[in-house]
C-alpha cells in the first residue's frame, strides 16, 4: 500500500516516515510534500493508497488539498495530521471523506490502528473492483456488452492488459477433474487476494467456449509498478499451473502480449484459442506465450496436425468411437506428406500429450505410424465399456435450468454450478451450448432481464432495487446489459406501462 506524507514540518514527515519503517505493514513511501500544491500533484502523479494531510500547510492547506486531490485520484484514502487535542475540522472533513485522522506528536499504535484499518478497507475496496472489472470483461467477451456502452471514465477505455487462456488436459473422471481444477483456481484467487495495488484490475471468469480465462489491466499513465504487479500475477498464474502438472493432469498457461487497448486484447485472445492445439506438439504444463504459439504455426503442418490429434483426443473423451477413428484415419493420411514426424522434441510433447488426455502409452523412438495404430486399437476398448460411463447423468442441464430459475438473483456463474455437480465448467459449457443452443451466460442474462421487465411494471420499485432483485449489486451496470438486451433504458421501459 503506498503512502504519501504532506507536511511543512521536516520533523514530524521524518518522525512519521521512521515509525512507518519500524511498524513493518508492507506499505510504500511513495512521496513526501511540503506544502499542498506539492501534494496534489504527487497524488495525480502516483494514486497513493493513503495520504497523511497535515492541515496547516501553505499555498493550500490541508482541506482544500484533498478538496482537488479527490478529483485526481477517487480511491485514495485521507487521514489528517493535527496538533490539535480537539478536532474542530471534523465537519468539513467528512464532508470531504477524509477516513481518520491522528494528533501530533503521532503515537505509533494509534498509527498503527490507522493502518491496519486503511488496509483492510484498501483489500476490501479492491475485491469489489476487481468483481466489478470481471463483470463487465466477461459481459464483452460473451457478447452481452460492447464498448460503446462503457462510460466515458471506464478503465477499459484506457488501460493496457495482458491475458491468458488456460487449459486443462487429463483422462481422468470428470469429478476429479473438476477437483484439481478447483485446487488450480484456488491458488488463482489467492494470488489475486495478495495484489492490493488499486490502480490494477484483475478477472478471471470462464469464457463462451468454457475455458478458463483471466486477464490484468493497468492504466499506462501510472509508474512501472502496477504493470509490474500484473506481471508478478502471471508470474503467479504460471507457477501454480506447474505445481499442478503431473502425468494425468495438466495446466497449460496461453499467454497474450501486452495490449494497448481491449479491442487488440480480444483479437489476441482469439488467435491464442485458435493456436491453443499447438500445445500438444509444444509441451503441456507450464506457460506458453502468443509469439511461441506464432513461431510454431508457420511451420509446415503443424497446426493441422496439432488440431486433428486435440480432436481425436475429445472424441476419445467423450467416447465417440466414429468419430475418434475417423480422425485417426484423417491423422493417418495427414502423416504421409506434412506432419512433422522428424522432431524429436515434438514426439516427446506429442506422446505425454497422448497419455495425459487419453492414457494411451505411446513410446517417442515409434513411428508415428504405429501411434495411430495403438491409439486405433486403444479406442476399441470403448466399445466395450459402458458408453460414457464418467459423464454424468443425463438431466444435468436440467438441474442447471433449475438452479438458475431459483438463484439467477445471486451472484452466480458457470463455475459454481460446475463445482456443486462435480464437473468441470469446460464440459458443462460445451454441453450447456450443445443442450440450449445459447451460453450459460446468455441464458442467465436472458433469464434477469425478463425477471426485470416484471419488476419495472411496478412503479414503486426503484432501479436499483430492480438491479439488486435480479442479481446485480450495479444500476449502472444493469442498466448497461438491460439496453444491450431490451434497446432502451429501463426508465424508458417503465414509461410504457404509465397511463396515458
Amino acid at each position: 500500500m503506498r503512502v504519501l506524507i504532506a507536511d511543512d514540518e521536516y520533523l514530524a514527515r521524518s518522525s512519521l516516515k521512521s515509525m512507518l519503517e519500524e511498524l513493518d505493514l508492507h506499505v510504500e513511501l511513495g512521496g513526501e510534500a511540503t506544502n499542498g500544491e506539492e501534494m496534489v500533484e504527487l497524488v495525480r502523479r502516483f494514486s497513493p493508497e493513503v495520504v497523511f494531510v497535515d492541515i496547516h500547510m501553505p499555498k493550500l492547506n490541508g482541506l482544500d488539498a484533498i478538496r482537488i486531490g479527490r478529483t485526481v485520484s477517487p480511491h485514495t484514502k485521507w487521514c489528517i495530521l493535527t496538533g490539535f487535542p480537539e478536532f474542530t475540522y471534523a465537519q468539513e472533513a467528512i464532508r470531504l471523506g477524509v477516513s481518520d485522522y491522528l494528533v501530533k506528536p503521532v503515537d505509533p499504535q494509534e498509527l498503527r490502528r490507522v493502518l491496519i484499518n486503511f488496509i483492510q478497507e484498501n483489500k476490501k475496496s479492491a475485491a469489489a473492483r476487481n468483481k466489478q472489472f470481471e463483470h463487465d470483461i466477461m459481459a464483452l467477451y460473451h457478447g452481452l456488452s460492447s464498448l460503446a456502452r462503457e462510460r466515458d471514465d471506464s478503465i477499459i477505455l484506457k488501460a493496457h492488459f495482458i491475458g491468458a487462456v488456460v487449459y486443462m488436459d487429463s483422462y481422468l473422471a470428470e469429478s476429479t477433474q473438476a477437483e484439481r481444477q478447483l485446487d488450480f483456481c484456488r491458488a488463482i484467487q489467492g494470488a489475486i487476494e495478495q495484489i492490493s495495488d488499486g490502480k490494477v484490475r484483475i478477472a478471471l471468469f470462464v469464457l463462451p467456449s468454457g475455458e478458463l480465462a483471466t486477464v490484468g489491466a493497468w492504466e499506462p499513465i501510472h509508474d512501472l509498478h502496477s504493470k509490474q504487479h500484473i506481471q508478478a500475477y502471471f508470474r503467479s498464474v504460471e507457477h501454480a499451473a506447474r505445481c499442478s502438472k503431473d502425468h494425468d493432469f495438466a495446466v497449460t498457461v496461453l499467454l497474450s502480449e501486452e495490449c494497448p487497448s481491449f479491442q487488440a486484447l480480444r483479437d489476441q485472445s482469439d488467435q491464442l484459442q485458435k493456436l491453443a492445439p499447438l500445445r500438444a506438439v509444444h509441451g503441456i504444463g507450464g506457460k506458453l506465450e502468443l509469439a511461441e504459439l506464432r513461431q510454431l504455426a508457420i511451420r509446415p503442418g503443424w497446426l493441422e496436425f496439432s488440431q486433428l490429434i486435440v480432436k481425436a483426443c475429445r472424441c476419445h473423451r467423450e467416447k465417440t468411437y466414429l468419430n475418434y477413428i475417423k480422425t485417426l484415419q484423417n491423422c493417418a493420411r495427414f502423416i504421409g506428406d506434412t506432419a512433422p514426424v522428424d522432431n524429436s522434441n515434438l514426439r516427446k510433447a506429442l506422446a505425454d500429450f497422448l497419455y495425459c488426455s487419453t492414457q494411451c502409452q505411446v513410446l517417442p523412438n515409434q513411428s508415428l505410424k504405429a501411434w495411430i495404430q495403438m491409439l486405433e486399437e486403444y479406442g476399441e476398448q470403448m466399445l466395450a465399456e459402458n458408453p460414457k460411463e464418467d459423464s454424468p447423468g443425463a438431466d444435468v442441464i436440467g438441474q442447471v435450468v433449475s438452479f438458475v430459475d431459483q438463484h439467477y438473483m445471486h451472484d452466480i456463474g458457470i463455475g459454481q454450478i460446475a463445482e456443486q455437480l462435480h464437473i468441470t465448467p469446460n464440459y458443462l459449457s460445451t454441453l450447456f451450448h450443445k443442450k440450449t443452443g445459447a451460453t450459460f451466460m446468455v441464458y442467465l442474462t436472458k433469464t434477469r432481464m425478463l425477471r426485470a421487465k416484471e419488476l419495472l411494471a411496478d412503479p414503486n420499485v426503484q432501479i436499483q432495487q430492480v438491479a439488486e432483485q435480479v442479481g446485480y449489486a450495479s444500476a449502472r451496470y444493469f442498466t448497461k446489459l438491460f439496453t444491450e438486451f431490451v434497446g432502451c433504458y429501463p426508465s424508458e421501459y417503465r414509461s410504457r406501462f404509465r397511463s396515458p
